[in-house]
């Protein structure tokens, strides 16, 4: 749900007499891209090899060393065994590996982050390209506060990197079980929000109300649900309505996560399609207590949250909010 800490891609270094040739051959070969090596961490993912090629391996490959650099959408043992299987080795000289990395999300102190991951495993603190430069084994850890579910480049990184001399999945394992560790830390060890949220549908959507609500929250890494249950409120003195209650931990404040609520309730013309409050502790959060509301209705907070919200989502998580907005109206006709 809130994502911390991912894998990035791995680093191939690859010698050759005839990089023209290899070049071709990958991109023939594989679903690939020229980049640079600014682009190179925006336009790859966790499963994906950045494949630097050089004409002379140095101890030390420097980025001035490099000819050309391809992002390739597959693992790079697949890489290696269709070249070996092909008995293209002419177009290999020498191969190396550079250290893995490891993307972490903070928020707040990252320093105090860095300093806390030093002190639990060592390791030494630079710029990610002069790290990836000087080290063929090991892993680097990099830092953003961007969020993980979106593509990064290297000006959405911290302006310093750890290279820790340890055994890549054994070291993101360990990252992973510690991370709210980090986060709090980086926060400062404030308390988390305790939230409750409710949702009204008197068609019983609530299913679809539900998978369209966690889209926004893991887009948006806006907390952990802790839990879920059926429930009941009493609407008038002899009727009582079913609610969806989801218990929600976050460190954004309560009157943030009400106004991406707010958002939900309305469709870009106006129309109400549900109904969900917001609760601290006992305390329900009223869209009036937003501070920010001035004289607009409801309605039209509601339209101006939910542009705020459309603004940082991803073109396919949009498609699939609006697909399932569309189902929600033929439920309600």
């Amino acid at each position: 749900m809130l994502s911390l800490i991912r894998s990035g891609p791995k680093f191939l270094i690859i010698e050759s007499l005839y990089i023209k040739e290899l070049k071709n051959y990958l991109k023939e070969n594989f679903d690939s891209l020229e980049t640079d090596m600014n682009t190179a961490l925006e336009k790859s993912n966790e499963t994906s090899t950045v494949v630097i090629l050089t004409e002379k391996m140095k101890e030390i490959v420097r980025f001035g060393d490099i000819v050309d650099i391809l992002v390739v959408y597959c693992l790079s043992d697949i890489i290696l065994s269709k070249i070996i299987n092909d008995k293209r080795y002419d177009l290999l000289k020498n191969i190396r590996i550079a250290p893995r990395i490891i993307v972490m999300k903070t928020f707040g102190d990252t320093e105090r982050i860095i300093k806390e991951i030093q002190k639990d495993y060592g390791g030494i603190t630079g710029k990610l390209e002069d790290l990836l430069e000087k080290n063929n084994c090991g892993s680097v850890v990099v830092f953003t506060q961007n969020n993980l579910n979106k593509p990064l480049r290297l000006e959405n990184l911290y302006d310093k990197s750890i290279y820790i001399n340890e055994n890549f999945p054994e070291l993101i394992k360990q990252l992973k079980i510690h991370d709210l560790r980090y986060l709090n830390l980086g926060l400062g060890n404030r308390d988390w929000y305790e939230l409750k949220i409710k949702i009204y549908d008197s068609y019983g959507n609530y299913s679809m109300h539900y998978k369209r609500l966690i889209k926004v929250i893991e887009q948006l890494d806006l907390g952990l649900i802790l839990g879920e249950r059926w429930g009941t409120d009493a609407a008038l003195i002899f009727l009582s309505v079913g609610t969806y209650c989801i218990r929600f931990f976050t460190f954004y404040e309560p009157e943030y996560i009400k106004k991406i609520l707010l958002g939900l309730e309305h469709l870009d013309d106006g129309t109400r399609i549900v109904d969900i409050d917001l609760y601290n502790k006992r305390r329900k959060i009223h869209w009036s207590d937003l501070k920010d509301r001035g004289s607009m209705s409801r309605q039209e907070l509601s339209k101006k949250y939910r542009n705020e919200i459309f603004s940082k989502l991803d073109d396919d998580v949009i498609d699939e909010i609006i697909k399932l907005e569309e189902k929600i109206l033929e439920k309600k006709c």
